[in-house]
């Protein structure tokens, strides 16, 4: 743990130097960033659009009416049962501009991005009713063999952000990715799915029996990875789970 504070305390170091000798523009609209700014200017920041309610992750319906999360049952699902997710939450959907900030955050590295990102994801669900029953936060894993090459988990830094801003503890230990799937990018659903099945394990089981869990992700495009990470807590005895991402991807 102290290695990794650290090595961000370096790469954000590293960061400050760079803007300093060569000054930086918006990763939006690509104007000069003013004093203090980083990565995003402050023109940008309040013009980003925020998703206005929780929604379902399988058919991307808003669920805005009162009680509709919890009775809400999804046309594309076939059986209750098939619905491993009770409802989502995302900060905006995966339109150019979050594109652009996400790849900034996981490709170029850019951790106090990602730190704001998961800061204002968190104030949404923080506000949100509906995880008000939630106990306790989990970041989707990566494999250790794409963490030592990326350097960090994006969900662990988004999970962080929701943990402090709800005050629930975040629990990094619990679920494991066992296998080192492919990337999902240019995969259709029906291969998406098969690429994660069985992808995850949960360790320590009695420390979700029964509790509500918020599962948290950088982006939701069909679903799988989500939807089999809390197949593996739900078999493992959790209760609800309750997913949070910075974007979805809408049709």
């Amino acid at each position: 743990m102290f290695l990794l504070k650290v090595k961000d305390f370096l790469r954000e170091l590293k960061d400050d130097i760079l803007d300093l000798v060569y000054p930086q523009s918006c990763s939006i609209c690509r104007k000069p960033l003013g004093r203090g700014e980083k990565d995003v200017c402050e023109g940008c920041w309040k013009t980003l659009a925020i998703l206005p309610a929780p929604f379902c992750p399988y058919c991307k319906s808003f669920l805005e009416d009162e009680g509709t999360v919890f009775e809400h049952r999804c046309v594309y699902l076939s059986k209750p049962e098939d619905r491993k997710i009770f409802t989502a939450r995302s900060l905006g959907t995966f339109d150019d501009y979050y594109q652009k900030l996400i790849h900034r955050f996981k490709y170029d590295k850019k951790i106090p991005l990602g730190k704001r990102l998961a800061q204002s994801l968190g104030q949404i669900v923080a506000q949100d009713e509906d995880f008000a029953s939630c106990d306790l936060v989990i970041p989707v894993p990566l494999h250790r063999a794409r963490h030592r090459e990326r350097g960090f988990n994006q969900s662990e830094i988004l999970a962080e952000g929701v943990s402090q801003a709800i005050n629930l503890p975040l629990v990094k230990d619990i679920l494991k990715r066992k296998k080192n799937t492919k990337d999902q990018t240019y995969l259709n659903a029906q291969q998406r799915t098969e690429n994660v099945r069985d992808a995850f394990m949960v360790i320590q089981p009695e420390r979700i029996n029964e509790r509500d869990v918020i599962l948290v992700d950088d982006v939701i495009t069909t679903g799988a990875t989500l939807n089999e990470c809390a197949r593996m807590l739900q078999k493992a005895g959790a209760k609800r789970i309750f997913a949070v991402t910075l974007a979805v991807v809408v049709d």
